[in-house]
């Protein structure tokens, strides 16, 4: 049986991951349309080279982050310790880049800041440790 925080920390990771796949495809999407228009505003191709080349880039990164935050919260609602440690190196990352925002009083940083800090501390609680590692086992006991 899974504890409603798992599950609720595993739908969260789904929910990031979500977020982060439509936030790449717009950054690829007007990646392209910045391409189109730049080379109206300035001669030469090198601006427009770079200007596309970065955001294409930062649009695929995003994409494999979500990816993989998604793939975190799958290990999560299937009980798998690595799907718990995933999500607690993501919490950690997503924590330090958060950490500016928050300090400066921005209420969204806070409260994803804070979303982020939950996540670790409950994914680390030992009950819960145990849990995913009982888990685990029970499942090669059975294989």
């Amino acid at each position: 049986m899974r504890p409603l925080g798992v599950t609720l920390v595993g739908f969260y990771q789904i929910l990031r991951g979500v977020i982060g796949l439509c936030f790449g495809f717009s950054i690829l999407l007007f990646t392209g349309l910045i391409a189109r228009i730049t080379p109206l505003a300035v001669e030469g191709g090198a601006i427009e080279r770079s200007m596309h080349s970065l955001g294409h880039a930062a649009g695929v990164i995003v994409i494999v982050f979500g990816l993989i935050h998604m793939l975190a919260g799958y290990g999560i609602l299937q009980m798998e310790n690595w799907g718990r440690l995933l999500t607690l190196l993501f919490s950690a990352i997503g924590l330090m880049v958060l950490l500016p925002g928050a300090v400066h009083g921005n209420i969204f940083a806070l409260f994803f800041a804070a979303l982020n800090a939950v996540c670790i501390f409950y994914l680390a609680m030992p009950p819960i440790k145990r849990a995913f590692h009982a888990e685990g086992n029970r499942m090669q006991m059975a294989a």
